[in-house]
């Protein structure tokens, strides 16, 4: 809400901050389509070059709604939230809980896939299901993509303010 009210956007970096948006909520799609939560290590679609693709399009999200609202400092403090306190967390968080349910398959993947930048390479160990809708509507992401819409045409309604 904060980045709402402040927002200052133009038809230059609102365009800029729209495409990395649409990247960032594609992968995000994109990744929920492979995901199946708990049952498996998923290694396919995305997971297969970069261990956090959701939260490699959050952070896309994050960049661009704040290139689209000119907010250089709410990037700032979004930015060091996420990568001092927010990931740091998770990921001790979310790797023991994995290692626990799946042992070492999570543990050779996680020590082969980088976390948020993705490699070149697949993982040489990737599964071969296909993306699936239903696993984005199991993992909720089209609600997820519903309010980064509204965030955006609200945003957008800003240019005319």
């Amino acid at each position: 809400m904060v980045l709402f009210y402040f927002a200052r956007p133009n038809a230059r970096v609102y365009g800029v901050g729209f495409c990395l948006i649409l990247l960032g909520g594609g992968v995000r799609i994109w990744a929920a389509g492979h995901l199946s939560k708990n049952r498996e290590v998923t290694t396919t679609g995305p997971y297969a070059y970069v261990k956090n693709p959701l939260y490699l399009g959050t952070f896309l999200n994050l960049i661009g709604f704040c290139v689209a609202a000119r907010q250089v400092v709410i990037l700032a403090v979004g930015l060091a939230i996420f990568l001092l306190y927010y990931a740091p967390f998770k990921k001790r968080r979310e790797s023991d809980r994995l290692r626990e349910i799946f042992g070492a398959v999570w543990d050779d993947y996680n020590r082969s896939v980088p976390d948020y930048l993705p490699r070149m390479t697949p993982y040489a160990g990737r599964g071969t299901h296909a993306w699936a809708w239903s696993r984005v509507l199991d993992n909720s992401e089209h609600q997820t993509a519903a309010v980064t819409l509204c965030g955006l045409a609200f945003l957008g309604m800003r240019l005319f303010t």
